[in-house]
């Protein structure tokens, strides 16, 4: 069953939506506390999406062997960290919320470790010739 989730391009998609919505919403009514109250929560959010992208894509390009596991894991760390970028910028000129190198790098951080489940996953793990 998941298996068969992770070779379709949807969740990859689903979820690349929502980190666009998640990262335009309006982050007024948190003051300056963090979210949920916790000083720095923000990044381990940021982290999460991103492993989680990663993870997907991934899993999607590995069990379909479109590319070898490496070079599309080393691509998509590279297309999520300049997702994550962007946004920040998106977040500057298009919204309410500010930009944050910090939240960048957990972007960027999120993405690495996602890749690395990959990697140790048996979607990633084909096997150490077949790279």
């Amino acid at each position: 069953m998941i298996h068969k989730s992770l070779s379709s391009i949807w969740p990859s998609i689903v979820w690349t939506s929502v980190i666009f919505l998640l990262l335009s919403i309006s982050t007024d009514g948190l003051g300056g506390n963090g979210l949920l109250g916790i000083p720095g929560f923000d990044k381990v959010i940021h982290f999460s999406l991103f492993a989680v992208f990663v993870f997907l894509w991934g899993s999607y390009y590995s069990i379909n062997k479109k590319y070898a596991p490496s070079r599309v894991l080393f691509i998509l760390i590279f297309l999520a960290s300049a997702y994550g970028l962007g946004m920040e910028y998106y977040q500057r000129y298009f919204t309410n919320r500010s930009f944050s190198l910090w939240d960048a790098l957990a972007d960027t951080i999120g993405s690495i470790a996602g890749a690395w489940v990959v990697k140790k996953s048996p979607y990633g793990n084909r096997g150490r010739n077949q790279n």
